[in-house]
């Protein structure tokens, strides 16, 4: 098992393997993006504005089951 991720700002980060992406403008502040792995991991980005500063947040986890 693979240690959960999680990146809050930061300067550069790399997604390898990804299988499929998807993204979605949630609204004028925000930009969500979901990336599924080859390896059955996923990673959730947000892109957004905090009172006119530009953050991020990255995310990655092992699949849950269904």
């Amino acid at each position: 098992m693979i240690e959960d991720k999680e990146l809050y700002n930061p300067d550069e980060f790399i997604v390898n393997d990804i299988k499929s992406f998807h993204y979605e403008v949630m609204d004028k502040n925000h930009i969500w993006a979901a990336f599924y792995l080859e390896n059955g991991r996923i990673g959730y980005l947000n892109i957004f504005s905090n009172g006119g500063k530009l953050e991020t947040r990255y995310e990655e986890w092992d699949k849950l089951d269904e």
